[in-house]
């Protein structure tokens, strides 16, 4: 299966990064949290195949902690609903990689991430606040940070400060951090005051970038619901549930089609 394969590769990545220090250094710590930034620009979009590609041609950073952040979720969304053990040992992992490294917040964003989609949400909170503080103190040290202003932006959504979130978002925007993850999360700042509108604005602007972000049609259908757009309700709905099939809000998705057609 492939989460199995995805679990032996994460091993053998894993005892790369114990045996290869010099994976340290620092061009290639640089280059591999691009790898990463490219894998989860994917991820994030339910497109794994694609994620699973760009590490599969990036394997001399495999041993990398940046890399291996980027692998363990990719094996969290291959597991998700159907290997319980392969979602363990990606939450281990992820746990590991922030452990490692007291300043990256990435790592502990999509630790929470994964405990959302299992339901424990005080460990995903406690999870996302310290991918804030971490986010916080980069941008404190260079506000141009867009990767850290993302992260910053992208916590505070979490944590229902959508205000907040909205502005560190604008700057990972302005300072080049990818379009559509932005586009999303401010999105998702709109669904949390319920300016339905706005949001529904929002994800239009990641369909324009992104056609193929599937998370998009989730929320933009929810949006459209709370306008009395049932059309584009069943619409969204069911193009997300053909994307992202086995992810967690497919269920709610087909409980919805199911109850409104």
């Amino acid at each position: 299966m492939m989460w199995k394969t995805l679990k032996i590769a994460l091993s053998i990545g894993f005892a790369a990064l114990i045996a290869s220090p010099s994976l340290a250094a620092e061009d290639t710590q640089a280059e591999a949290e691009l790898v990463r930034d490219r894998a989860i620009s994917k991820l994030v979009a339910w497109r794994t195949k694609s994620a699973q590609a760009i590490l599969k041609k990036a394997t001399k950073y495999e041993g990398s902690q940046p890399w291996l952040t980027a692998e363990a979720f990719l094996m969290a969304t291959y597991g998700i609903g159907q290997d319980e053990e392969t979602v363990s040992q990606a939450l281990e992992i992820l746990g590991k990689q922030a452990r490692k490294s007291s300043v990256d917040p990435v790592s502990e964003f999509y630790r929470g991430e994964v405990l959302k989609w299992l339901e424990e949400s005080d460990k995903a909170k406690a999870a996302w606040r310290s991918a804030k503080d971490r986010a916080r103190a980069l941008v404190k040290a260079s506000s141009k940070d867009a990767r850290a202003q993302f992260y910053l932006g992208a916590s505070l959504v979490r944590l229902k400060s959508p205000d907040e979130a909205r502005k560190a978002l604008k700057k990972a925007s302005k300072f080049g951090f990818n379009k559509p993850m932005v586009d999303f999360q401010i999105g998702l700042t709109y669904l949390i005051q319920k300016n339905w509108k706005a949001a529904t604005n929002s994800f239009d602007d990641v369909h324009e970038l992104d056609p193929r972000y599937a998370h998009l049609y989730f929320y933009r259908g929810l949006a459209a619901d709370k306008l009395g757009r049932k059309d584009q309700l069943l619409n969204d709905l069911d193009q997300f549930v053909k994307l992202a099939p086995n992810s967690p809000e497919a269920k709610t998705a087909r409980a919805i089609l199911s109850s409104v057609r």
